[in-house]
């Protein structure tokens, strides 16, 4: 959705400039449509990351070693029948979360671009 929006706003102009100004694909794609395209790429990028890490219904179908579990399945078995271990479920969600931020503080300037690229006709 988000290529889709960006991509059909891209002016077809800018690829036929460059052509008549002697770039081959290649180059028109490394140099003019690749820079222009980045806030969105790494913006789709991040958003696949994020749901990757946060793939749970999936990997409980999936796997049935322990020691093949991701973090958000492993935090799910501080839940019983009976009980909850509290403290274990809010380590689990901590260590699910940290990375996500982190990840997010260095490509939130891209994800901002990218999502109000293709959102705003003036």
């Amino acid at each position: 959705m988000l290529f889709t929006g960006f991509l059909k706003d891209f002016p077809a102009e800018i690829e036929e400039a460059a052509v008549i100004d002697g770039c081959n694909l290649f180059q028109l794609i490394r140099n003019i449509t690749l820079p222009i395209n980045k806030p969105v790429l790494a913006t789709v990028t991040v958003f696949n990351v994020l749901y990757v890490w946060n793939e749970f219904p999936l990997t409980v179908t999936l796997i049935s070693k322990p020691e093949l579990y991701t973090v958000s399945l492993g935090a799910s078995f501080f839940r019983s029948q009976y009980g909850m271990d509290y403290s274990g479920l809010v380590a689990g969600t901590i260590l699910i979360i940290v990375p996500q931020l982190i990840f997010y503080a260095f490509f939130q300037k891209y994800i901002i671009e990218g999502l109000t690229a293709g959102s705003v006709k003036g």
